[in-house]
């Protein structure tokens, strides 16, 4: 019987076997595909299933987001209108910034006139306060003069009626 097996014939059986176990591998890689499209479909089609209730809510959000939109481009028209009037605003500062600064220079010409006034005024003061102790002083005296200036008077008109008294 081994004459039967002729070595081309083995061989071929041999290329057979192999392209079988070949083909066998492809068979079941494609039935593992099979499977993941088969899987892969199931959640296509749950998926799908979703769409209606995913298409409704877009259609029940889509007047927010009109509104959004709105919001947005009166924000912008708003904004438009503020650019504007910090444009002027900025324009009328530059044209303040020079009375501004011969405000301040003014201001700091006053202010080393008033420090240099400040000498003169210390010497005044020492004086000042000499001639204000002097008229405290003479205050009082003036007010002891006043009344006894009234005491006087009061008593040179009891003298002037003990005249007519007496006749």
């Amino acid at each position: 019987m081994a004459a039967i097996f002729s070595l081309p014939m083995l061989t071929g059986i041999l290329v057979v076997t192999r392209d079988l176990a070949v083909t066998n591998d492809i068979f079941k890689d494609g039935v593992g595909q099979a499977e993941e499209v088969v899987a892969t479909t199931g959640k296509a089609l749950g998926a799908a299933d979703q769409l209606p209730s995913a298409d409704a809510a877009t259609g029940q959000s889509l007047p927010e987001v009109v509104g959004a939109l709105n919001s947005l481009s009166k924000a912008q028209t708003t904004l438009g209108a503020l650019g504007g009037q910090l444009d002027t605003l900025g324009t009328v500062l530059t044209r303040a910034d020079s009375h501004l600064v011969s405000i301040v220079e003014a201001t700091r010409t006053s202010t080393e006139q008033a420090g240099a006034a400040a000498k003169p005024l210390e010497g005044i003061v020492g004086p000042l306060a000499d001639s204000d102790e002097k008229v405290r002083c003479l205050a009082g005296m003036l007010d002891e003069t006043s009344a006894r200036a009234q005491r006087i008077e009061s008593k040179l008109r009891i003298l002037l009626v003990l005249p007519e008294l007496s006749r």
